[in-house]
């Protein structure tokens, strides 16, 4: 029973969302799984509502039979049937159903099409191989900040390679090597696949345009082989998107894997028993394409195809926006007491940074922004627990267009930002990936927010009003008159530790006069 008017309201309007023009859905009918996602709007960084698979097989043994099978067809019917109930459930009435290599090869692809339309009353989408490869690469898009290198999908019937870079996109390349199809034509024997696959990929116009770049790597069976890295590895978050691995070490990886079983491995509990079979049949994929690429290192992408068809409808503004930037606006409406102090933010530390003399790259600034934006994200926690959950919500949101040192940035100074500047992270976490140039930025910048945050905890308005300002070896924080009131012994300790992260002494001026008092 719902306690109060104030929670009727609030159930009506959901503050936890922001739903915009109203939640997307697609249903991804793969070679393998069948996927639903729901998303909260059409978005250059678009939230998950809902997300739900089933492993339905339709490309199993589709090399041999050169058909989809029944018991497949109709798991995959059932799938869409209850996906379909829930996105109306949901209200959502934009979704959009694709098929990718089982159907638009299988003999009677076009039938079960037919049928998924009945089930769905919508049509399906059979992508060919290049739309694929171009809806692939459009999601790198999506999940990246200018991605350069070449986009590898792996699904169960096919493998898409297409190039993206500052030119955009290139015409894309289909190959008939997906986990199933390529495990149907080596009859389940592994050590037959390196020749099928070179021999596949022979003369491709893409192969050549890896070298000493990025490898993108999109699809399930090559995420399972990511996570599996990560256990192997110990590595200190859970977030694959944009974990990156040289490739001679993804090479090396690749080889242990093919020369032992998988369930050797001490982690491999981390692969669901669906995807295990296949890990292997992605190994040997991957080894083939780091051997004949050559490419600089590999970098997981969770977002695909699925993404890559709401980022192609997305008007260019829309496209143009930086994701990260983005994600972090949205976490500030909805979780931070002010998103227009947490914005005020952006520019006091700008002229901070400026005062010091300290420079920045393009990349510097975008995490900058970003950590402005998330700066009071954990007000709701418990005092002793707020470095912590921020930690976490920066460990685990759903955060695109930055890579793994980027996370680490944003989670040190969020951890020093709560915990304090003489209480750094020790447990291993996100902030221990953020390396020694961004990990010194990190601390000045948490400590102008401690600064920020007791001059004006969450009030907009007042930080505009203020200034520092640099007297020799002397910071100076200078308040208005009217605002001196302000000035005290927490502020002026706190204007003293962001002074000696530059090596200067702090004091706040207020009416005309320093603060002298003794800190304790």
């Amino acid at each position: 029973m719902i306690a109060s008017a104030d929670l009727q309201e609030a159930v009506a309007t959901p503050q936890g969302a922001r739903m915009g023009d109203g939640a997307v859905g697609v249903i991804d009918l793969g070679s393998n799984s069948v996927r639903l996602v729901l998303y909260e709007r059409a978005s250059r960084a678009p939230t998950v509502l809902f997300n739900e698979k089933v492993l339905a097989g339709l490309g199993e043994g589709l090399a041999q039979t050169g058909a989809l099978p029944d018991a497949a067809q109709a798991r995959a019917l059932d799938a869409v049937a209850r996906f379909m109930a829930i996105a109306r459930a949901a209200g959502v009435r934009d979704v959009s159903i694709v098929a990718t290599a089982a159907a638009r090869v299988a003999s009677n692809g076009a039938d079960f099409i037919r049928r998924i339309e009945e089930v769905a009353g919508a049509a399906v989408r059979v992508l060919d191989g290049r739309e694929e490869a171009q809806m692939a690469a459009s999601g790198v898009l999506c999940g990246f900040w200018r991605p350069d290198g070449v986009v590898g999908d792996l699904g169960g019937g096919s493998l898409e390679l297409i190039d993206v870079g500052e030119h955009g996109l290139g015409p894309g390349d289909s190959f008939s090597l997906g986990t199933l199809r390529l495990r149907g034509e080596a009859k389940g024997a592994l050590s037959k696949a390196t020749e099928l696959i070179e021999s596949a990929l022979e003369g491709s116009v893409q192969l050549p345009l890896m070298a000493g770049r990025t490898l993108y790597a999109v699809g399930g069976t090559w995420r399972s082989l990511f996570r599996l890295h990560m256990a192997e590895t110990r590595y200190p978050i859970s977030v694959m998107h944009h974990y990156r691995v040289a490739a001679p070490d993804m090479a090396a990886f690749c080889d242990r894997i093919l020369k032992n079983s998988l369930d050797s491995m001490a982690r491999a509990s981390v692969v669901s028993k669906g995807r295990r079979p296949l890990v292997p049949w992605g190994a040997a994929v991957m080894r083939s394409l780091v051997a004949l690429g050559r490419p600089k290192e590999v970098v997981a992408s969770a977002l695909g195809v699925r993404e890559g068809l709401i980022y192609a409808g997305l008007d260019r503004a829309e496209r143009m926006r930086d994701p990260l930037v983005l994600a972090a606006e949205e976490l500030a409406v909805l979780r931070g007491r002010s998103p227009r102090h947490a914005a005020e933010l952006v520019d006091w530390t700008r002229s901070l940074l400026a005062t010091l003399g300290i420079g920045e790259t393009e990349e510097e600034t975008r995490l900058r922004v970003a950590a402005c934006l998330l700066s009071d994200i954990g007000w709701r926690a418990h005092p002793d627990y707020r470095g912590d959950q921020a930690i976490a919500i920066v460990s685990n949101a759903a955060l695109y267009g930055v890579d793994h040192a980027g996370r680490g940035f944003l989670a040190a100074v969020l951890h020093d930002r709560y915990g304090g500047l003489a209480n750094p992270s020790g447990a291993p976490g996100p902030d221990q990936l953020c390396p020694q140039r961004l990990g010194e930025r990190a601390r000045l910048l948490a400590g102008a927010f401690r600064l920020a945050y007791v001059i004006a905890p969450g009030i907009p308005g007042l930080l505009p009003r203020t200034r520092i300002l640099k007297e020799g070896d002397t910071l100076v924080l200078w308040l208005p008159d009217d605002l001196a009131a302000l000035a005290g012994e927490r502020p002026l300790r706190r204007m003293r530790q962001l002074a000696r992260q530059a090596g200067m002494e702090g004091t706040i001026r207020a009416a005309g006069r320093d603060m002298v008092q003794t800190c304790k």
